[in-house]
């Protein structure tokens, strides 16, 4: 059975998932430093979480924050699922380290994207009462791994095996058919929606950005010469 595993290449993703560990193991840790601080130090929750008028008014420190604040553990869960699925094998190609950065990184520029490019849409399509709503939780980030997933399962080396890429693909298409906007959804559903939607759009630019810095010399290259 190992060895079957071995040649899967699924044992080496596995043991090698070092920044899927550390993306969860922060994740967790914020979620029992920030209960400690609200439930035993009464430090207010809004302190941490903000909506879309308090980051418009340049209250920043919600965006770096709020994609680290969970109020109940189910949540958390939630969003570590698709982590734990999908971030080995993003991992395995891009590395540990851009993994970690992309992972945070697309929830800060996630939350901007929200905050800036549909709060007036929001605003005006659900209502001020939706426009106010907290908004908080990894959600932007892990929808952000979807075009990663797909990023990484183009680069080719290292190469996965067809076993590998036959689980990815299903694993992918599972998480990703579960997380489909609903017609009927209420106008709080569409806030997450669109939160999520961010996230996807801020997996993009990610992606491009890991694209850039891995492909640095050959863009440079063309670039210049394409200006002689």
């Amino acid at each position: 059975m190992i060895q079957n595993l071995k040649r899967s290449n699924l044992l080496s993703i596995g043991l090698a998932a070092k920044g899927t560990s550390v993306i969860c193991c922060i994740l967790v840790s914020c979620y029992f430093l920030f209960s400690i601080l609200t439930n035993t130090f009464m430090v207010p929750a809004s302190n941490f979480v903000g909506n879309i008028p308090s980051v418009l008014r340049g209250e920043f420190s919600y965006i770096i924050t709020g994609p680290l604040y969970h109020f109940e553990w189910n949540h958390l869960m939630w969003n570590l699922l698709p982590t734990v699925v999908l971030g080995p094998f993003i991992e395995w190609k891009i590395g540990s380290v851009a993994l970690v950065i992309g992972f945070f990184t697309s929830g800060w520029i996630g939350a901007l994207i929200f905050c800036f490019g549909f709060g007036g849409y929001i605003q005006s399509a659900l209502g001020i009462s939706i426009y106010i709503c907290l908004f908080y939780g990894a959600s932007i980030s892990v929808y952000a791994l979807f075009p990663m997933s797909v990023f990484a399962f183009l680069i080719k080396k290292p190469d996965f095996s067809l076993i590998t890429k036959a689980i990815l693909t299903v694993a992918f298409f599972t998480l990703i058919l579960g997380i489909l906007p609903k017609q009927n959804a209420t106008d709080s559903q569409k806030f997450v929606q669109i939160a999520h939607l961010s996230g996807f759009l801020a997996g993009i630019i990610c992606v491009i950005m890991i694209f850039a810095l891995r492909n640095w010399k050959k863009v440079f290259c063309s670039f210049f010469k394409q200006i002689d």
